[in-house]
C-alpha cells in the first residue's frame, strides 16, 4: 500500500499516522500473566467493564454478549490470516488476536468476541455508512483525523472514563492512560479522547551494510555533516548513496529548522505540537512567513540530500533499487524493514539508522531535533456507537484494556513484524529494538515531538499539493530558490484563506 515507485507520492495512510504521532514515554508497566493463568480484574478494578456492564443491567440475559471488532490497522491489518501455514502468499499467518480473544473470553464468561476478516472499516465510504446506520462493529480501526469529523456525530464513543480507571491486566497500573505518552492520547476539540493506540511505527534508514563497508563507512552517520559525507565516499565507489520512500526525514528536518518557534506558535492547545489552527493564527498574525530564513535552509538541505539520489529518481522505485544493491541507503517505516528481511532478492547484509539530526555546528537554526526511532503511534482503535447501542461499551473497551497490557500488546503487534507495540514496557521485535532503543532515549532527553511541525499539511490540501509539485521542479532545478518561495507564498494565502472559510476559527482566541 505504501510503496510507490515516485518519492514524493501522497501516501495518505502513513503520512496521517506521523502527522498525530508524538513520542512515547519512556518506562513502563509490567502486567500479570495472560492465558489460562491470568487473574480477573482485582475488586479495585471492579469498575472497568464487566462488572459496570452487568451494574447497568441486573437482569442480564444468560445470552453472551458479542462485541464485534474490526481489526484494521495502518500499516498492516490485525485480521487472522484463513491460513497459518507459512507460504509465498502467506509470508506472515497470524492468529494472535483470536488466541488474545479467547483467553479474554474464559475471563469474561457472558461475552463472545466476534472478530471480522476482513476488515471492513478502512473503506471511508463503508465507514461513515455502517457508522451513520449504527451497524458498525463495537472497535474499528479509522485513521486518526477521522475522529474529529465523527465525533460530533455521535459515532464513536469517548474512552475517558476508562482511561481514569485502573487497567486490571497490567500489574501495578493506576490509570489505563498511564500506559501512553500523554501525547499519544490527544483530545479532540471537546477535550474528550476517541481513541486507543495499538502500535507505533519504526521509521529511519535503511542501509546496506556490504556498500558501507566498501565506502569506508564503519559507521551509521548521526549529524547531517556525517550524512553527507557518507553520501560522498558511496558516490566516490560508483553507487547511489539515498533515496526516500517517502519525504519522512523532512518532517523531521523542518521541525528541527522550526524548533525555536514552535513555543512561540503552540499556544491554543499547548502540547508540543502546532495543530492547523495554531498556524494559522501564525500565518495570519505575521509570525510564519513562507520566505523566511528557516524554509531558505530546510530547502538547501533538501536540495543538498538529493545529491546522493540515483539518475531519473523521479521515477525510481527506490524500494527495488535498494533490495537490488543499485542505491545504498532507503528512507523506510517497519512494514519495508519487514518486506527487506523477507525479500529473496537481496544478497546484502542490511541494517537500520535513525534519521540524521541538525547540530548546532552545522546549522545556525539546528540544535533542537526530533524524536528518532519511531514516529508515534500508527494504529488506533475506537468504540462506535454500535456499542454503546448494543450495551457492550465497558465490555469492548475492558477487552481494550486486555489487549493493551504491556506483555499481551507485544503479543498482539509482534507476531506481524510491521510495528512497535504502542503500550510502555511492551518489548519490540529484534530487528525494531535498535530503533525503539533510540527512541526512548530522544524523549528522554527531551526531544521534540515527532510531527510538531509540517506547514505541507497544516496549510491545507491547496498548499499542500503546491507544494509537491513545486517541490519536485525546485530539487530537479526546474525553478529557483526564489521562484519556488514566491510561488508557494501566493498558494499558502489561498489555502489559509479557504482553511478560515471552512473551519470558522473564532479569532479572538488569537
Amino acid at each position: 500500500m505504501i510503496q510507490s515507485n515516485k518519492w514524493y507520492k501522497t501516501l495518505a495512510v502513513a503520512m496521517t499516522a506521523t502527522l498525530v504521532l508524538s513520542a512515547c514515554s519512556s518506562g513502563g508497566n509490567k502486567e500479570q500473566a495472560s492465558g489460562d493463568n491470568q487473574p480477573k480484574p482485582s475488586a479495585s478494578a471492579s469498575a472497568s467493564a464487566s462488572e459496570s456492564a452487568k451494574a447497568e443491567n441486573p437482569k442480564q440475559s444468560a445470552e453472551k454478549k458479542v462485541i464485534v471488532v474490526d481489526p484494521g490497522g495502518d500499516f498492516t491489518d490485525y485480521a487472522p490470516t484463513t491460513s497459518m501455514e507459512k507460504s509465498d502468499a502467506n509470508p506472515h499467518p497470524y492468529n494472535e488476536i483470536r488466541v488474545l480473544a479467547d483467553e479474554w473470553e474464559k475471563l469474561h464468561p457472558e461475552a463472545k468476541i466476534e472478530i471480522l476478516s476482513p476488515t471492513k472499516s478502512k473503506d471511508r465510504k463503508v465507514a461513515v455508512a455502517q457508522l451513520a446506520a449504527g451497524t458498525a462493529a463495537d472497535i474499528i480501526y479509522q485513521i486518526g483525523t477521522f475522529k474529529d469529523e465523527d465525533y460530533p456525530k455521535g459515532w464513536v464513543l469517548p474512552f475517558d472514563k476508562y482511561l481514569d480507571m485502573p487497567n486490571p491486566y497490567a500489574e501495578g497500573n493506576a490509570k489505563w492512560k498511564d500506559l501512553y505518552n500523554e501525547s499519544w492520547l490527544n483530545k479532540s476539540g471537546d477535550g474528550k479522547v476517541y481513541y486507543i493506540p495499538i502500535d507505533a511505527v519504526p521509521i529511519g534508514i535503511i542501509f546496506n551494510k556490504e556498500l558501507f563497508s566498501k565506502a569506508g563507512i564503519d559507521k551509521p552517520p548521526v549529524t547531517y555533516t556525517e550524512f553527507f559525507d557518507a553520501e560522498k565516499k558511496l558516490k566516490a565507489i560508483g553507487v547511489a548513496p539515498y533515496m526516500p520512500i517517502y519525504r519522512w526525514s523532512d518532517i523531521t528536518l523542518e521541525t528541527a529548522v522550526f524548533a525555536k518557534k514552535i513555543k512561540e506558535w503552540d499556544v491554543l492547545t499547548p502540547n508540543g505540537i502546532v495543530d492547523q489552527e495554531e498556524f494559522v493564527r501564525a500565518y495570519k498574525n505575521g509570525l510564519y512567513k513562507v520566505d523566511s530564513p528557516e524554509n531558505r535552509e530546510y530547502y538547501k538541505l533538501k536540495k543538498e540530500k538529493t545529491d546522493g539520489y540515483p539518475k531519473g529518481w523521479n521515477s525510481t522505485d527506490a524500494y527495488k533499487a535498494f533490495v537490488t544493491g543499485k542505491v545504498a541507503m532507503i528512507e523506510a517505516v517497519g512494514i519495508h524493514m519487514r518486506n527487506v528481511q523477507d525479500d529473496k532478492e537481496r544478497k546484502f547484509e542490511y541494517g537500520t539508522m535513525s534519521f540524521p539530526i541538525l547540530s548546532q555546528e552545522e546549522s545556525p537554526f539546528g540544535g533542537a531535533n526530533t524524536i528518532r526511532g519511531t514516529a508515534g503511534y500508527a494504529t488506533a482503535w475506537q468504540l462506535t456507537n454500535s456499542a454503546e447501542k448494543k450495551g457492550t461499551a465497558d465490555l469492548a473497551a475492558d477487552f481494550l484494556m486486555y489487549l493493551t497490557a504491556p506483555k499481551n500488546n507485544a503479543r498482539l503487534v509482534n507476531k506481524l513484524e510491521a510495528a512497535i507495540p504502542a503500550a510502555n514496557g511492551a518489548e519490540a521485535v529484534e530487528m525494531f529494538k535498535p530503533m525503539y532503543d533510540q527512541f526512548q532515549q530522544d524523549y528522554k532527553d527531551g526531544y521534540l515531538t515527532w510531527g510538531a511541525f509540517y506547514a505541507a499539511v497544516l496549510a491545507g490540501p491547496e498548499y499542500g499539493q503546491a507544494y509537491e509539485k513545486l517541490s519536485v521542479d525546485y530539487l530537479l532545478g526546474s525553478i529557483s530558490l526564489d521562484k519556488l518561495l514566491a510561488e508557494l507564498d501566493k498558494a499558502m494565502k489561498k489555502s489559509v484563506n479557504s482553511l478560515l472559510q471552512q473551519h470558522k476559527y473564532d479569532e479572538s482566541k488569537w
